[in-house]
């Protein structure tokens, strides 16, 4: 083991353990929260969730991804100014929108049929601002390809969430959405701390807003925005569909087998950390032919870790649900089979969207996104309520392919990607790994 990560690197194995990281908190999920929580309080966390990652849409998606391309750019003077109005934008961007929510939280439920979610939606900007340190330091820091750092943050936050959650999994007070989010709200504050210890390494605050930089900023993340509104609809709009048609009880279902490829599918995000900043450093220096091997090697890495792993979903579902949740989800099982073909398909969707920010094209995941929204929607509509869960399940794949489809085909105008060298990639990266294997 301790070979193998020799050999491919310190930036890669710090991104690898970052991801293990995120898996271990995704089996925790799994195999702890939604085993514990009753399945309607589930389907409520469900829902909280899909108006944090909303939030986290109108915010980062305007401010983060920019903050990261210009972060790889700039001289350290510039990147204090730059930090600065990141910080005031996104702070605004995020509480404004979380406040609105949480006032107006019981026009909300009503629509979802789920009354006791005004409650937890109460939470949410406290929530918000328990996390907007952290989100702010990781963009600077996997700009900075800075993964060491990123490592210890991921591994603070699932420390103390792991703790917490199995103090109370084990006296059997794990049975309410409100501890977990409570839960989170702690082990985000604390990771904010230590994120921004890092910052202070190499950035001063000069506290002084800048005409320049917001509109970079915004002139920028218009499009990621777009990008990332799509991305939340297009991964959310089904929880949404499912509460409005059906209950929480039929989400619950559905987000079972969803939380188990979600987790799994972290493995791609491995390569995806170091895509952006790597590419738009290359292209900065007019690099295309180091963009082109960081776009082969980023789908290959991803497809050769994520394969072994869909293929199980797909021929063993039933066995995976069984000793996941102990039986309780047992109909989730061709769910499941479905969403892990999505696993397949992710990786020429995130990893061309990581390197249509690099070559300064973020436009290009835009359209990508927002055709397989539309699909996405127009499908649900027809899907959802004739099929129910198993109909979304059916639609976010054909709209993963959708977006694949159209992300690779937009880059392809700037980089000329060649079937030919992506094949000679793999072999070479598979090569590569059966050798450090042996």
């Amino acid at each position: 083991m301790i070979r193998i990560l020799k050999s491919i690197g310190p930036k890669k194995t710090y991104a690898l353990l970052n991801k293990l990281i995120l898996t271990f908190s995704g089996i925790l999920t799994v195999f702890v929260i939604i085993r514990a929580l009753p399945q309607y309080e589930f389907g409520l966390y469900t829902l909280f969730n899909t108006f944090d990652l909303i939030v986290f849409a109108i915010s980062g998606g305007v401010i983060l991804q920019a903050l990261q391309k210009y972060a790889a750019e700039v001289t350290d003077e510039q990147l204090n100014d730059l930090t600065t109005n990141s910080i005031v934008l996104y702070s605004v961007l995020s509480l404004v929108p979380a406040s609105f929510i949480a006032l107006f939280s019981k026009y909300f439920v009503h629509f979802l049929n789920a009354e006791p979610l005004s409650g937890l939606l109460k939470l949410l900007p406290l929530v918000v601002l328990s996390h907007l340190g952290r989100k702010l330091a990781y963009s600077i820091l996997l700009a900075k390809e800075k993964l060491k750092e990123i490592f210890v943050i991921d591994l603070i936050s699932f420390l103390i969430s792991a703790g917490l959650i199995l103090a109370f999994y084990f006296t059997n007070n794990l049975n309410k959405a409100v501890t977990v989010i409570k839960i989170r709200v702690i082990a985000n504050f604390i990771a904010g701390i230590v994120s921004i210890f890092y910052l202070k390494k190499f950035i001063t605050l000069n506290l002084r807003l800048d005409k320049y930089w917001i509109s970079k900023l915004l002139g920028f993340g218009k499009y990621s925005f777009g990008t990332t509104i799509g991305n939340i609809i297009h991964t959310r709009i089904d929880t949404l569909m499912i509460a409005y048609f059906y209950n929480p009880l039929t989400l619950a279902m559905y987000n079972s087998a969803k939380g188990i490829a979600d987790f799994f599918r972290n493995f791609v995000q491995a390569a995806n950390m170091i895509v952006l900043p790597r590419a738009s450093n290359l292209f900065s220096k007019s690099d295309l032919e180091g963009v082109r091997i960081i776009y082969y090697k980023g789908i290959v890495y991803s497809l050769i870790l994520v394969l072994p792993i869909a293929l199980t979903m797909i021929l063993i579902p039933n066995l995976i649900l069984y000793v996941a949740y102990n039986a309780k989800y047992q109909d989730s099982a061709n769910i499941l089979r479905i969403l892990a073909l999505c696993s397949l398909i992710s990786p020429f969707g995130t990893i061309g969207s990581s390197i249509a920010g690099g070559i300064g094209k973020p436009n290009f995941a835009f359209i990508a996104m927002g055709l397989a929204v539309i699909m996405n929607v127009c499908l649900n509509l027809i899907f959802i309520p004739k099929f129910g869960a198993i109909g979304a399940a059916y639609t976010t794949f054909i709209a993963m392919i959708v977006g694949g489809i159209t992300i690779t085909v937009l880059i392809n105008q700037i980089v000329n990607l060649s079937i030919t060298d992506a094949k000679k990639s793999f072999f070479s990266e598979l090569a590569l790994l059966l050798k450090i294997k042996k």
